[in-house]
């Protein structure tokens, strides 16, 4: 099956046991966990042949996602489960929102070999470089 074209914003399923929610498995090829830091200056990166399945576990996070020629903004909180599938070649970055750190999971689909240029920032394009600035605002980004 090909991978989805677009950026994909679910609710997160699962069940709740008192006051625990526990997510449903998601399936996955590599599961990351990462701790962002506040104050880092976001920056897009492009994977080719994977699909990030970022769930948000703590704290607030922006994903700046790059998708039809204009840059969007995705808002997780922790309280609001849910999770983003991003496909292969969507240009995507993160701004954690607030003063403490975000953590996130990424249940990874490889849909093919890595690419070291995947971990490579990728440059905004010059045509979006004013809607860029305004987003980076919005979100209380830091200048870079």
């Amino acid at each position: 099956m090909a991978p989805a074209r677009r950026v994909e914003v679910l609710p997160l399923e699962g069940s709740t046991a008192g006051r625990t929610f526990f997510c449903h498995p998601q399936p996955s090829d590599a599961t990351q966990i990462a701790e962002l830091a506040p104050d880092q200056p976001c920056e897009l990166f492009c994977h080719r042949l994977q699909t990030d399945q970022i769930i948000l576990m703590r704290g607030s996070l922006d994903l700046v996602v790059l998708q039809g020629r204009r840059l969007q903004r995705i808002t997780l909180r922790e309280d609001e489960p849910k999770l983003v599938r991003i496909p292969p070649g969507v240009p995507h970055g993160a701004i954690t929102v607030g003063r403490r750190s975000a953590t996130v999971v990424n249940a990874v689909l490889r849909h093919g070999p890595s690419d070291p240029r995947d971990v490579l920032p990728r440059r905004v394009p010059a045509s979006l470089m004013d809607q860029w600035r305004q987003l980076m605002r919005e979100c209380g980004a830091p200048e870079e």
